[in-house]
């Protein structure tokens, strides 16, 4: 009978120890953020159908650290706005987005292959969904 009580005893401190590992786990992270995303290119320019665009986001700390790179799955800045959910550790004061992006000059007919970044700030507080305009430049040749 004692070790049926110790058994006990012993299962709920470890329990216990395992939830309050967790919760603390927990809280470390801000409330998701969904992303909606628009890309703009200059008047002229187009993106190129059927190429494999990437994306991925890196959460920036307030001293200039980023975290690693997350992959946006299903990621097509032809399907606009874009929309993703991103869940940034706190303390988070922005997020870095990164796209490989495959566009075309309709006059020249040149087609090129960029990548781009952009700096999303975070306030605490604000709307969980943040709409975005990327103001996508063409590098010159």
């Amino acid at each position: 009978m004692k070790r049926l009580f110790f058994g006990i005893l012993l299962a709920a401190i470890v329990a216990g120890g395992w939830f309050l590992i967790n919760s603390s786990g927990s809280s470390s992270r801000l409330p998701s953020k969904t992303l909606t995303l628009t890309f703009r290119l200059p008047v002229g320019y187009e993106l190129t159908r059927g190429a494999p665009f990437a994306l991925d986001w890196q959460a920036l700390t307030p001293d200039g650290k980023r975290s690693a790179p997350v992959k946006v799955r299903n990621f097509n800045p032809l399907n606009s706005p874009c929309k993703f959910v991103a869940v940034p550790p706190t303390g988070s004061v922005a997020m870095i987005l990164h796209a490989r992006l495959y566009y075309c000059d309709k006059t020249t007919r040149m087609c090129f292959q960029d990548d781009f970044e952009t700096r999303v700030p975070l306030v605490p507080g604000t709307d969980p969904v943040i709409s975005w305009v990327w103001e996508i430049a063409p590098k010159k040749i």
